[in-house]
């Protein structure tokens, strides 16, 4: 009997480790749109958030005062549209437009469920999340947020300070369930909303409807 329950257990996390392997790491080809008035969705699966955000009004609370951090290099106003991965999901991060890497922050934080939240810009502000600053050749600046959950307590990302990307190119991976949020300036028109599914490196999330200035 202990054996067969040993040869079980052995059985198991052989197949653990191969359904990880083959499928959670899975990076499936990709048609990139190759537009650069577009932003291609940054992550694989479903819009939680498309919120339109103002330095003014984001400083009355703890969640509005963690989003007024992380928007306070973009602009006055814009959007932020929040992406929600199960484990299910390709959990590789895209460039949503080809830019310039002009920083990054890593902030630690909690491991709270990242698929529960209630405030209204639909990722855990708490948890530890990692911080990609973009400048596009335009000079449009925007982030990509990786942001941790109960299970994803590691987020990789695989670009460095100055290198340049193109759209749909790979930049990070977070470990199983977790989100991604992306912070964009006025002048950018959603074409996504909230319980959309999106494809990364496929999905327009938002166009460029005017010229942005630096």
């Amino acid at each position: 009997m202990i054996k067969k329950i040993l040869l079980a257990i052995a059985l198991f996390l052989i197949l653990s480790v191969a359904y990880y392997q083959v499928w959670f790491l899975r990076q499936p080809e990709r048609n990139i749109p190759n537009n650069e008035s577009v932003f291609v969705s940054p992550a694989n699966g479903k819009v939680v958030a498309v919120t339109h955000w103002e330095k003014e009004k984001l400083v009355w609370n703890k969640d509005a005062g963690a989003v007024q951090v992380l928007t306070k290099d973009i602009g006055d106003s814009g959007w932020l549209i929040a992406i929600e991965m199960d484990i299910t999901n390709v959990h590789f991060q895209r460039a949503p437009v080809s830019s310039q890497l002009i920083g990054e922050e890593y902030t630690p934080g909690q491991f709270n469920n990242a698929l529960i939240q209630k405030n209204p810009y639909g990722f855990r502000v708490e948890n530890e999340r990692n911080t990609l600053f973009f400048k596009t050749p335009e000079g449009l600046k925007y982030k990509v947020v990786q942001i941790a959950g109960l299970l994803a307590r590691r987020i990789e990302d695989y670009v460095e300070p100055t290198q340049e990307v193109k759209q749909g190119e790979v930049i990070g991976l977070i470990k199983l369930g977790s989100q991604v949020a992306l912070i964009l300036p006025e002048g950018i028109q959603p074409m996504v909303k909230a319980d959309d599914r999106v494809v990364d490196g496929e999905t327009i999330l938002a166009t460029i409807k005017a010229p942005m200035n630096n």
